[in-house]
This record gives structure tokens, C-alpha cells and sequence, in this order.
């Protein structure tokens, strides 16, 4: 098939001959028409290309010869665009040899080039024209090298796909600068509700009329994964793994097994969670919803060890009906060998069982869900989750039937904004204030959700977010439990626009936003895992609050975290936004073996039944290499039965390792006081100079906030620096290292005394009776120096676990004197 194709040039015509409809011509030439008394006529024709190669030397074609090839074409046209004169020219000389032609649009890009391409359905608009794919497609390569951003394969492959989608180049361009945020080209997908899908009505349920009754006040129906829950055996005992997206309902799956097994005297339930602000939070509305049919609730985390205002009306008895805790506070009583103490259990609800692939905690999650199915082999597990991979492979392993709800009860709109750091401010604050204008049918104000990679960019942001008029906090595991509970609740009544957070708060507190913005894709200086992505996004849209949820990824082309991170911001997030979940690995190293394998003794001294609770973990434990470890570090003896040493006693239930353990022992023996021991054990680091940036002026150099980073030591050890810092501060500054760095050793300021000094300090203020907020106080007051009233919480915790864990060693070892003055110490810091 033959085509031929005019074009205006000029003077001239670019004419292409087009064989079986290439878009690269078997021939591209240059046609010269000339008047003479019959009209005009081809008068020179000159090849500029052939099969795609330019020619340097001049080659032409005869007019007959050119007349005979128009006769032999299938198809005639002559491209929109010609001036008049040049259309009328054409058209006598094609009229002249009776010949039919049509007017077709081309791709002015692809006539530059020597090409040829029709404009259609699949053209992009560039600025005012429309273009074919592929010249649209080269102009963006340039427009992306000369923005002169390190950008990945894969970024560029999404400018690529978004300029397909939309259609539009300038729009594609524009998430360059991102001055606009137009959802038209931002939007990456929407993730679809479910259509009409089987939702139970309350009323038919087989479950007392207490718990009905408290259902109806909230919905006839169940939800569809609830109702898919009742059907696979929710109130025939079953064991259930549900795995379904944030906000579908998953929660009171496990509250009306449990609830429903208390009314039935089956026994009380137990509801874990990874953190102890979900605590808190799931503490509260238990507590709150089900007094009111006659139940107790009480709490199990690290805070019923110290005695502060916010926690003394907390209930911590394990002789109520529903007992909420962490997955270690509950953990913590199995190790003691108090199983016993929590009575006849009817259900265990394990929220967030995703933890197990957690790298830091999954280890202790495996092993207390092996030991709890041990102790209560009748008792109803639940296991909730919005994000498993392989969830058949989980079920299986925990014996339960599978339940995947794949939608959402509201669509996610997911968007990508590409954005440099100094502008992301700006950008937020529109996000957050268009959000916060708009009204869902059910009249709840939009709210936001910012994750961020550190606390300090928590405060940074929401003071920033402050500055554009908007109403937002900071919140992390920093704050004391009054203040998250403040911001919870200020959250809930639409006061607050918008929440900056961590993503370690990630599977935490129920904040009902309608937007999450992700600032960045870094958790620390790691890189989100797609399970973290999916739990987090998750918190976009509530079925009860929100129409449809917002999430919007912000990365910085080019940026990491870490010189060992792989891959740049932007392309994290387009793999997170495209990823599928990987299958995980149970891969525990030989302090993790030894750690559950101790704690499993806890509970039985039988080898059979070891092995049982072994196997039922998904981790592998090396259980007789690793018995024979713990029989040489004195923590069990090997017999018949295994049973564990008193020293092997206090190490699992205080999570002691190997070597802690043996420094505690160790400094015991040397005569070295508890309070030396404790402080030894763990200094407490999380503190920063309050003063830092002004300092810093004074200094003209970048001093680092955090005190026990070597730069800022240097400024204190350096008289010549320290005089050009202004009195107030310079005082400080010296209080500081008056009390902190004064030692014989060589390696001071860098052997660890001042850190231990400084830990003594806060352990002392303590002990004095200050709350962890009163001893910040101080620390300002005396060094400039601040930190978290959490981190001061926690930090007071472990101490006091420490102590406790000492005091008992110290008994075994007969050394009576330590143990006093440990327990001494253990009770004044508790208060």
C-alpha cells in the first residue's frame, strides 16, 4: 500500500512516500511547482532521506517519474496547515492529472524529523497543538534532563505513563515545579470501594441480648468483613485471621468474639497490641462502651510501673473481664510464670498481627503467640491485620480460618507530588486547608494526616503548618500519655487540621482523617517497607466520617537518607505505590533463639511440649544447639526436664540478654552500686540543647542539637569557642560540663561518663519525686538542656525493670546488701 503526503514548507512542499503505512517514509523529498500555460506542474523534486538516512548528495527524481508514482498511490494528502496559495498551487496540479487527495492533521514534530505520524485519538496537547505520543514522549526526556533532578529509571518511566494518561504535556511538565496541585495529574489511582456485598443484620446474630443491644445503638447491619466473619465461624469458637484494609471493621470482630465468650462464662479476653499509646487508646473505649453492660476493663503496659497523675486511676488488676496490654506487658507475666494469674481465658485478640515480620520485635511476637496457644489450647484466637503477605501461609501456621476482605468501605485516591524540600510547606498547607474546607455528606471536616521520618521534623512541620494559619500538632511517642490524650481528643472534635506524626505511630491511634500526606518515605533513615506504606495509607477515609480518603506521597527527586539505602526518594515511592507485598522470612539470630527458647521454659519444663511451642512458631529455633547455650551461661538445667536456673528466671522475665544479665553479675561482684549498675546498663541519650540554633549564631556554625553528638562536646572543651557564645548560654553551658565532665579518664569527654552522669541525674531528680515533666523542667533550668517526657518515661521504666531484675539477682548471688539498695532505689523511682 502506496501513500503520499504533502506538507507545507515554505516556498516549497515536503513531500513523504509512505509505504504500508511506516511511519518512517520509504522517502522524504522536497517538491518545487512551476506555472506554465496548462497550470502548474512538478518541477524539481529532490531526496532529502531515504529509508531513514539523510543524503548528502543532492538526489532528484524525474516529474514523469514523480507523476507516475502519485498515479500509482493508494491514498493522497495533503497536510492542514498550507497557506492558501500553497493549497491552491497543489490542488491544480493534482486536479491537472485527474488525481483524488484528502486533508488529513500530522504530527508537526514528526515532519521536523523526516517522520510521519497522524494526529488522533492518542495525541498529546502540547501548549496549543497536538502531537504524537512518541514526539511528546522526547520532549519530556528533555524537559526532565534539563531540570537537572537525579531521577530514576522508574520516575522516569511514571512522567512517561502520566503523559499517556492525561494526556496533556504541560499538565505532565507542571509536576515538575508543582506550583498547582491539580488532582487531574497528581492522581496515581484510585483504589475503589466494593460494590453491594453481604452485610448481616445484628438483630439474626446468636449473641446475648447485652452485646446486641450495644451493636444495634450503633448499626442494624454488620459491615461486610464482619459479616464474612460470622459466616467462616466468628461465634462458633473458631479461630479467625482476618486481613483487611484500615477502617473496614476488624476491631470489633475480635470485640464481639471476645465479649460475646464473657457473657457465655467462657472467660475473659485478652486484646494486644504492638504499642502502648494503642493501649491506652483501645483502654479508654473498652472501658467506656462495655461498663455499661456490668464488664471491667484493665490495662497491661510499661506504665503501671511508675505512679504519675495520668496513670493512677488506670485499672492493672488482672481479674477483670477484658484485660488490654501490650504484646511484652502480657508477655512479662507468662515469663514470670504467673500464667496462672490470668485465669480461664475465652479469647485473645492479637491486633496487628503484621508485627510478626516486624525485624526488631517479631521474635517476641512469635514466640508469646506459640506460648499463649500452649496454655489456652481451647481458648478463641483472633488475629487482625491490614497487611499480610502470604495470608494463607499465616492462617495455616496459626491454625484459623482465613478471612481477606480485599475493599475498602470509601475509595483512596492516591497522588504523587513532586516536590523540592524548601517548598513542601507550602504545598502541605494548601493540602491541609482545602481539606479542612470541605465537608463529607456525613458533615465531618476533612483532617489530615503528615508522617515525617523524625520527631524533630514533627515539631518543625507543625510550627511551619502554624505560620500559614493553620491549627496543627505534633505527636510521637515523645509526649507523655496527657499530652497524646490531649491531642487525641482535640483531634476527635475537628479542632485540629492536621496531625504530624511518625511512622513509628503508624499502627497506633485511631485518628479519623480524612488525608494522609506522606513528607517523607523514609521511617528514621530507612526506607517504608510496603507493609508500613499499606498500614499507614490505611488511615485515609473512615466509613463513619468520610466519603473517599486522600493520599498523597511528596518525595524529593534525588534525595536519600543513608549512604546505604538503595534508590532515590522518588523512586521509593513509585515502587511503594506499585508494590506488592513480599513474602517474609523468619530468620532469628542466636540471641533472638535464646530469648524465646528461655522464655518458653517459663511455661513448661516438659522437652516434648518445648518442642511443641517451638514448632508452632514460624521462626526456627536451633532448639538442642541452643539449650546447650543456655545450660553453659547457668540459665537452665538439662535433665529429663528442662528447667530454668533462678538467674535464667529473672533473665526472661525482665527480656534480659546474655550479656546483660552477666554485667549485671558482674558489677554486683565489683562492688558497684545499683544506681552505677542501672545507669551502666543504659544511658539515656534522647537529650538535646534547647539553645541549640541560637548558639549556633553566636558560634556561626551548624551545632548539632543533640548533646551527646561529638561536635557539640567539642564546643564545651574548646575555651576559644566558648567565649564567643553570649553569657546566658555560656553558663549553661558550663553548669553542664561542671557536672558532667569531670573525670580521670583518658579518653574523656568520650568514655561514656558523662552520659552516665547525666542518666544518674535524671534517675535522682526522680527519686526526689519530680514527674518525668517536672524533671525536664529542671534540666532547662540548670543546663539548657530538654528532651520527651515519654523518652523520660520510658527511660525510668527500663531502670526500673532493671533494678527490679537486679534486686533479685543480687538476692540469688546472697548479696542481701545490693538487693536492698536496689529495691531502695526500685521504690522511690516508681514513686
Amino acid at each position: 500500500m502506496l501513500w503520499i503526503l504533502f506538507a507545507g514548507k515554505g516556498q516549497k512542499f515536503t513531500v513523504m512516500t509512505i509505504l504500508d503505512k511506516k511511519k518512517e517514509p520509504l522517502w522524504t523529498g522536497e517538491l518545487e511547482l512551476k506555472e506554465n500555460t496548462a497550470g502548474f506542474r512538478p518541477h524539481k523534486i529532490r531526496i532529502l532521506k531515504r529509508e531513514g538516512k539523510e543524503l548528502s548528495d543532492e538526489e532528484y527524481i524525474q516529474s514523469k517519474e514523480f507523476i507516475n508514482l502519485l498515479k500509482k498511490a493508494n491514498r493522497i494528502m495533503i497536510a492542514t496547515g498550507c497557506s492558501a496559495a500553497q493549497e491552491n498551487e497543489l490542488k491544480s496540479m493534482l486536479s491537472a492529472y485527474q488525481l483524488k487527495y484528502e486533508y488529513v492533521n500530522i504530527c508537526r514534530f514528526c515532519l521536523l524529523q523526516k517522520r510521519f505520524n497522524f494526529i488522533n485519538k492518542s495525541s498529546i496537547r502540547y501548549h496549543k497543538e497536538m502531537i504524537c505520543p512518541e514526539c511528546a514522549k522526547d520532549e519530556l526526556k528533555k524537559v526532565l534532563k534539563n531540570s537537572r533532578q537525579n531521577m530514576g529509571d522508574s520516575t522516569v518511566d511514571f512522567f512517561y505513563e502520566t503523559l499517556l494518561r492525561t494526556k496533556d504535556f504541560d499538565k505532565t511538565a507542571s509536576l515538575l515545579s508543582a506550583d498547582r496541585l491539580d488532582p487531574e495529574v497528581t492522581r496515581y489511582d484510585t483504589i475503589r470501594s466494593a460494590g453491594s456485598e453481604k452485610q448481616f443484620p445484628v438483630k439474626k446474630l446468636r449473641i446475648h441480648n447485652r452485646l446486641k443491644n450495644l451493636l444495634l445503638a450503633k448499626s442494624d447491619q454488620l459491615l461486610p468483613v464482619q459479616s464474612m466473619a460470622v459466616d467462616a465461624g466468628l461465634l462458633d469458637g473458631k479461630n479467625l485471621m482476618v486481613v483487611s484494609a484500615t477502617a473496614t471493621g476488624k476491631t470489633l470482630i475480635g470485640e464481639i468474639a471476645g465479649i460475646e465468650n464473657i457473657l457465655s462464662d467462657k472467660g475473659k479476653m485478652l486484646y494486644l497490641v504492638p504499642l502502648v499509646a494503642l493501649a491506652n487508646q483501645k483502654y479508654d473505649q473498652f472501658k467506656k462502651r462495655y461498663s455499661e453492660i456490668g464488664l471491667s476493663v484493665s490495662i497491661r503496659i510499661g506504665a503501671e510501673l511508675i505512679k504519675t497523675k495520668s496513670t493512677s486511676d488506670m485499672k492493672k488488676s488482672l481479674d477483670s473481664d477484658i484485660i488490654v496490654g501490650t504484646y511484652e506487658g502480657v508477655d512479662h507475666i507468662l515469663r514470670l510464670g504467673n500464667a496462672d494469674s490470668l485465669g480461664q481465658v475465652g479469647t485473645v485478640v492479637i491486633d496487628e498481627v503484621h508485627m510478626l515480620t516486624d525485624s526488631d520485635r517479631g521474635h517476641r511476637l512469635d514466640g508469646l503467640i506459640a506460648r499463649l496457644r500452649y496454655l489456652f489450647p481451647e481458648t478463641q484466637f483472633i488475629y487482625l491485620s491490614a497487611t499480610v503477605a502470604g495470608p494463607e501461609y499465616f492462617a495455616e501456621k496459626l491454625d484459623s480460618e482465613l478471612v481477606v476482605y480485599e475493599h475498602r468501605p470509601v475509595p483512596i485516591e492516591r497522588h504523587l507530588v513532586f516536590a523540592r524540600d524548601d517548598e513542601k510547606i507550602r504545598l502541605m498547607a494548601q493540602l491541609v486547608k482545602d481539606e479542612f474546607n470541605m465537608k463529607s455528606s456525613k458533615g465531618h471536616r476533612g483532617q489530615t494526616i503528615i508522617f515525617t521520618n523524625s520527631r524533630a521534623n514533627c515539631h518543625t512541620i507543625a510550627a511551619s503548618l502554624h505560620a500559614f494559619g493553620i491549627n496543627s500538632a505534633y505527636y510521637h511517642a515523645g509526649l507523655n500519655l496527657a499530652e497524646r490524650k490531649t491531642i487525641e481528643h482535640k483531634f476527635a472534635r475537628g479542632e485540629i487540621s492536621a496531625i504530624v506524626t511518625t511512622a513509628a505511630l503508624a499502627a497506633g491511634v485511631d485518628f479519623p482523617a480524612s488525608q494522609v500526606i506522606f513528607e517523607s518515605m523514609a521511617m528514621g533513615i530507612e526506607w517504608l517497607t510496603v507493609s508500613d506504606f499499606l498500614q499507614m495509607s490505611g488511615r485515609a477515609g473512615r466509613p463513619d466520617y468520610h466519603d473517599r480518603g486522600i493520599v498523597v506521597l511528596m518525595p524529593v527527586p534525588g534525595k536519600s537518607y543513608s549512604s546505604g539505602a538503595t534508590g532515590t526518594e522518588e523512586e521509593v515511592a513509585i515502587a511503594l505505590l506499585k508494590g506488592g507485598l513480599l513474602e517474609e522470612e523468619f530468620d532469628y539470630d542466636e540471641e533472638e533463639q535464646l530469648e524465646e527458647l528461655l522464655a518458653s521454659v517459663s511455661v513448661t519444663t516438659s522437652r516434648s511440649d518445648l518442642s511443641k511451642i517451638q514448632k508452632s512458631m514460624f521462626g526456627d529455633i536451633s532448639e538442642n544447639i541452643m539449650l546447650i547455650k543456655l545450660q553453659k551461661y547457668k540459665f537452665i538445667e538439662l535433665g529429663k526436664e528442662v528447667k530454668q536456673t533462678r538467674l535464667g528466671q529473672i533473665a526472661s522475665a525482665y527480656f534480659l540478654s546474655v550479656s546483660k544479665t552477666y554485667m549485671i553479675v558482674d558489677s554486683i561482684n565489683a562492688g558497684i552500686s545499683p544506681l552505677h549498675i542501672i545507669t551502666n546498663l543504659d544511658f539515656f541519650t534522647a537529650a538535646s540543647f534547647k539553645y541549640a540554633e541560637q548558639i549556633s549564631k553566636d558560634l556561626r556554625m551548624n551545632l548539632p542539637s543533640r548533646v551527646f553528638q561529638g561536635a557539640f562536646m567539642d564546643i564545651i572543651f574548646d575555651g576559644e569557642n566558648l567565649k564567643d557564645v553570649s553569657p546566658k548560654y555560656q553558663k549553661l553551658l558550663l553548669n553542664f560540663a561542671a557536672d558532667m565532665f569531670v573525670c580521670s579518664c583518658q579518653e574523656s569527654p568520650y568514655c561514656g561518663c558523662a552520659e552516665r552522669k547525666f542518666s544518674e541525674k535524671i534517675i535522682l531528680l526522680r527519686t526526689k519525686g519530680l514527674e518525668p515533666i517536672e524533671i525536664i523542667r529542671k534540666l532547662e533550668d540548670d543546663y539548657g538542656i530538654t528532651a520527651y517526657a515519654g523518652d523520660i518515661f520510658s527511660y525510668l521504666e527500663d531502670a526500673i525493670r532493671n533494678l527490679e531484675a537486679m534486686e533479685l539477682i543480687a538476692k540469688n548471688m546472697n548479696k542481701n546488701d545490693v538487693a536492698k539498695n536496689a529495691k531502695e532505689l526500685r521504690l522511690k523511682i516508681q514513686g
